[in-house]
């Protein structure tokens, strides 16, 4: 059993507090809303009035707060003790997290730990939590938060919170490339639900971005794909700015000689690097 201090209770905090508390974890929760609470204290955790008041006596402080300022408010003044291990579980950026490691006193270890999934996969514990900083505070903060999921540790301090900005930008723009195509099929006759469709056979074929090898065979040029862009915007025009953007890595593509060469290489690796 571990004593942790959990400050953060919104959509996502909530359920994360309540599988560690179903864990048999010794929990102390705070939230700027106490009543958001109520239902952990009534299965047995302890609310505390203030971060200080959570925090301290705590083995394991976890965050999950709206953004940088949040924690920067909360956090670095608590009183946390040194020897506690702070595991920052918000999308801060990586910068946010150097600066927390400055003000936090010394002492107190520190582990960036933000998560992939939604509600549904912090209630069933199938996060996927994206770990930096050094190997023994990794390993320290794992039996805790493989309660909430599967940890991968991928780096030194700074660098969850920066591979979860990667994945969040990259996500955030396909879902916006996904509206255009689906603006684009309203326009041409082609119903949502079949757009939608096509396009969840098409996508997972981006997996092969990890297997490209020299001798691999051409599937989709990046000539054809700039092409293709090209008849989608003279549908949309202005209307599409994600694609717009798009564009200008395929006919970057197309400038630099590799018309020819698999769409893949729009994603830089050893090949075209």
């Amino acid at each position: 059993m571990t004593r942790i201090a959990f400050l953060g209770l919104g959509r996502m905090g909530a359920p994360m507090a309540s599988r560690l508390l179903n864990a048999g974890h010794d929990l102390t929760v705070w939230n700027r809303t106490p009543e958001r609470a109520a239902p952990l204290v009534e299965r047995g955790a302890t609310l505390a009035a203030t971060p200080a008041e959570a925090v301290a006596g705590r083995d394991l402080v976890i965050t999950m707060l709206t953004d940088a300022k949040a924690v920067h408010d909360v956090l670095p003044d608590a009183g946390i003790a040194p020897g506690t291990l702070v595991a920052e579980m918000s999308t801060i950026g990586p910068d946010a997290v150097r600066e927390l490691r400055e003000r936090l006193p010394d002492g107190v270890a520190l582990v960036d730990a933000p998560v992939l999934g939604t509600i549904p996969h912090a209630e069933a514990g199938e996060l996927v939590i994206i770990a930096g900083g050094t190997d023994a505070d990794v390993e320290r903060a794992t039996p805790v938060l493989g309660v909430l999921g599967t940890v991968r540790h991928v780096g030194p301090s700074g660098r969850g919170a920066a591979a979860k900005l990667v994945v969040n930008s990259g996500l955030v723009a396909a879902f916006g490339a996904i509206a255009e195509a689906v603006d684009l099929g309203a326009r041409l006759g082609v119903g949502r639900e079949t757009a939608l469709e096509l396009l969840g056979i098409a996508l997972p074929q981006a997996e092969r971005t990890r297997v490209r090898r020299p001798d691999a065979p051409v599937t989709f040029t990046a000539g054809l794909a700039d092409k293709d862009l090209g008849l989608a915007l003279d549908v949309l025009g202005p209307d599409a700015p994600v694609l717009t953007a798009a564009r200008t890595h395929t006919a970057d593509a197309v400038a630099r000689g590799l018309g020819d060469a698999d769409i893949t290489t729009l994603v830089p690796g050893e090949e075209t690097s």
